[in-house]
């Protein structure tokens, strides 16, 4: 079966669960595919919202039930001091940045859960993220797929759009995350001219 076929086979239920379990890159082909026709723009959007934020109450929700095993595991020890730095500096909104800081968002969740945020504060701050994410993250595709038509002319093969939304998507995600290894950097560089002084 093509990938042309599952989108229009499954649709809106291929966006909800890939939001839930991958996120991004979900996002950004629901964009292509609205564009595309298979299903209306605020659809693709409103199932890569919710999809995300089930996700994320899945690791949230880990974090609180078995948070010093997560702590001690590969993930958190890779990912755990980053997210310290950008909670202490940024609080709850920790929670939206992760969103667009490249492999940061399920340690996240498990770190805010971890932490003892409550369920009601984590969800309104958590919800922001989803919608804001599902919104930048799908008006990409379908912005990136809108452009290719008019460079290209109307070709409908799915698998150049989805390469012309991976390469931007891949783009955007090394941006952002240089530009968030480089505030952490300059971050520990600040520390360590305190501990010095």
């Amino acid at each position: 079966m093509h990938l042309e076929e599952l989108v229009a086979r499954y649709g809106l239920a291929a966006v909800f669960l890939g939001s839930a379990v991958e996120g991004d890159f979900t996002l950004i082909l629901a964009g292509v595919a609205s564009h595309l026709g298979y299903f209306p723009f605020p659809l693709a959007f409103a199932a890569g919202a919710v999809g995300s934020f089930i996700g994320d109450l899945c690791w949230y929700a880990l974090g609180r039930v078995r948070g010093p095993r997560f702590r001690a595991g590969r993930l958190y020890r890779r990912m755990g001091h980053r997210i310290e730095r950008l909670a202490a500096r940024l609080g709850a909104a920790e929670l939206v940045a992760s969103r667009f800081v490249y492999g940061t968002k399920a340690a996240s969740m498990v770190f805010w859960g971890l932490h003892g945020m409550s369920l009601p504060r984590f969800a309104a701050v958590d919800g922001v993220g989803c919608v804001l994410g599902s919104l930048v993250f799908t008006g990409l595709g379908y912005l990136v797929s809108g452009s290719a038509t008019i460079l290209v002319g109307r070709v409908r093969r799915v698998q150049l759009w989805l390469l012309g939304a991976l390469a931007v998507g891949v783009l955007l995600v090394v941006v952002i995350n240089w530009t968030a290894k480089k505030e952490l950097h300059i971050e520990n560089g600040e520390e360590e001219a305190e501990e010095t002084a």
